[in-house]
């Protein structure tokens, strides 16, 4: 039986555009009502993280506190309440909500010092997770591939599947392929679109791109992407267009090269306080915009079904992982995700 209090490390976030700095951390326990208690084998690293740690979300009123919400780890302790999982169960944390309680938010301790964490966080070795951030999968699943269903999968292959609606006749274009739209343009290969146009700076990102199943790429570092988009659509533009990056110039570019009527779809998040520019005409005209937060995935549902997909070779989310580091490497891992390394990049515990 576990006995409270344990410590583990982590990386922790004490001062915004600072790196993270790796302390011993405890939970004194016990866990309460809904919570579960998870020992962490791999954690992904998502952007929103980099942006937290750069200060680009705003004033951050909860420092100390650690990040990360897309992770595989297996259950030690579960709070009264859990029905969901059980210890020795293997599972994905996410940020989405899922069946199940959520939780308080735990409280942690370094040096006699609080440290704040929300719902879910995966930077630790050990992790108090809210019921509804956790879902079960078979205990011979990759534990690696279970990271990437937090976020990055569920994200990218939720935006295809639940939200744009892909038909034969489509022309597609993503803008924007890090892991989310890696994993969007994989998604909407299985629909066997007219076209298939993915649009990045990074060449590498692009090279990723063709392999997973792009018809064409453009570098918008060198060319209008716009024109591109309409040049090699016959003018018209992509009938389905998915944002998968919050940059205020490539939100701007992708709802322009959607062709009228067509239907531009927001799965990056935005900086706060950004503003796009829109031709009112073409939205009469439907050119429709409308947000997919967080591929509109349910995790209970969505998380079994893209692992699946995966183990039959219909998804190739390993290909994703461009590197794996340690805990201590995280700064490293993390300036490797800044620069133009594609894909995803993750952290092993143990």
């Amino acid at each position: 039986m576990l006995t409270y209090p344990i410590q583990f490390r982590a990386a922790v976030l004490r001062e915004v555009r600072q790196p993270l700095v790796i302390e011993t951390i405890e939970f004194r326990g016990p866990l309460a009502v809904g919570q579960v208690l998870i020992r962490l084998f791999y954690s992904g690293i998502c952007g929103k993280q980099i942006e937290e740690m750069e200060g680009l979300g705003g004033a951050d009123d909860f420092l100390p506190h650690l990040l990360g919400h897309e992770g595989s780890g297996e259950v030690l302790d579960v709070g009264p309440g859990v029905t969901k999982v059980k210890p020795g169960d293997l599972v994905v944390m996410h940020w989405r909500k899922g069946s199940g309680i959520q939780s308080a938010t735990p409280i942690y301790h370094c040096r006699d010092t609080r440290v704040n964490a929300g719902w879910v966080t995966t930077f630790n070795e050990m992790a108090v997770v809210s019921e509804n951030r956790v879902t079960r999968i078979p205990e011979e699943s990759d534990r690696l591939i279970g990271a990437l269903l937090g976020c990055a999968a569920t994200t990218g292959v939720g935006a295809v599947f639940n939200d744009a609606n892909i038909q034969p006749y489509d022309t597609v274009a993503v803008f924007g392929c890090g892991g989310v739209g890696l994993c969007a343009i994989q998604a909407a290969a299985t629909r066997r679109p007219i076209m298939l146009i993915a649009v990045d700076v990074n060449a590498k990102a692009l090279e990723s791109a063709r392999e997973f199943g792009a018809d064409v790429v453009v570098n918008s570092s060198s060319c209008d992407p716009v024109r591109a988009v309409k040049d090699v659509t016959s003018g018209k533009g992509a009938s389905k267009v998915l944002v998968c990056t919050g940059h205020p110039a490539a939100i701007d570019a992708g709802v322009e090269s959607t062709s009228i009527p067509g239907e531009c779809l927001l799965v990056g998040v935005p900086p706060k306080g950004s503003r796009l520019q829109i031709d009112p005409h073409a939205v009469m005209h439907e050119r429709n915009i409308r947000g997919s937060l967080g591929g509109g995935s349910f995790p209970d549902r969505d998380i079994p079904a893209y692992l699946s997909l995966h183990e039959k070779g219909h998804l190739h989310l390993g290909r994703l992982i461009s590197h794996v580091g340690r805990l201590d490497e995280i700064g490293e891992v993390i300036a490797m995700m800044k620069g133009d390394t594609p894909g995803r990049v993750a952290v092993k515990f143990g």
